[in-house]
C-alpha cells in the first residue's frame, strides 16, 4: 500500500473547510478506503489540536463540533509515528541547511525515510524551498492513482 506523509495543516483540512480542503478530503477518503496509508509524526497531534483550539476561540467551532472532530481524528487510523533520534538528527541538519523549522524538516526527512512524499498547504514553506524539494508537494497536487486497475 502506498504511504504518504501529511503535515498538520493538511490534516486539519480533513475536518475544517479551508482553501484546498477538497484535495485533503480526497486524501482522507483514499486513506479511509484503505487505498493509501497516511503517516505523520506524533507531534502533528499537538499542531492539529492547536489549530482546532484557535477555531474554537474564534467561535468557528463550538465544543460539540470540536469534540466530534477530535473523535473523528482519533478514529481515522492516521499512523502517528513516534519521534526517532536518527530522523531527528537528519531533520536538524536539513533545518539548518535549508532555513526551515525543525517541525517542517521532520516531515520532509520522514518522507525521505519512507520513500514517499510529504503533502502540505504551507505556501510559505514551499516558496522558501523554491519548490525544489522533491519530497514536498502542495496538497493541491495530490492525486490518487490506482496502480492495480
Amino acid at each position: 500500500m502506498e504511504r504518504v506523509v501529511a503535515d498538520s495543516n493538511v490534516l486539519v483540512k480533513w475536518f475544517i473547510p479551508e482553501e484546498y480542503s477538497e484535495y485533503a478530503k480526497l486524501m482522507r477518503d483514499n486513506h479511509l478506503l484503505g487505498r493509501i496509508e497516511v503517516v505523520a509524526p506524533i507531534y502533528a497531534l499537538l499542531e492539529i489540536y492547536n489549530a482546532l483550539t484557535k477555531y474554537y476561540i474564534r467561535k468557528i467551532l463550538d465544543r460539540e463540533k470540536l469534540s466530534k472532530i477530535i473523535h473523528l481524528l482519533h478514529e481515522s487510523r492516521i499512523n502517528f509515528i513516534n519521534i526517532e533520534r536518527t530522523i531527528l538528527d537528519k531533520a536538524l541538519k536539513y533545518s539548518l541547511e535549508n532555513h526551515v523549522t525543525i517541525y517542517d524538516a521532520y516531515y520532509i526527512v520522514l518522507a525521505y525515510e519512507l520513500k514517499t512524499i510529504t503533502y502540505t498547504a504551507d505556501e510559505k514553506l514551499l516558496k522558501n524551498l523554491k519548490n525544489k524539494e522533491p519530497r514536498l508537494k502542495h496538497i493541491k497536487d495530490y492525486r490518487y492513482e490506482d496502480k492495480y486497475k
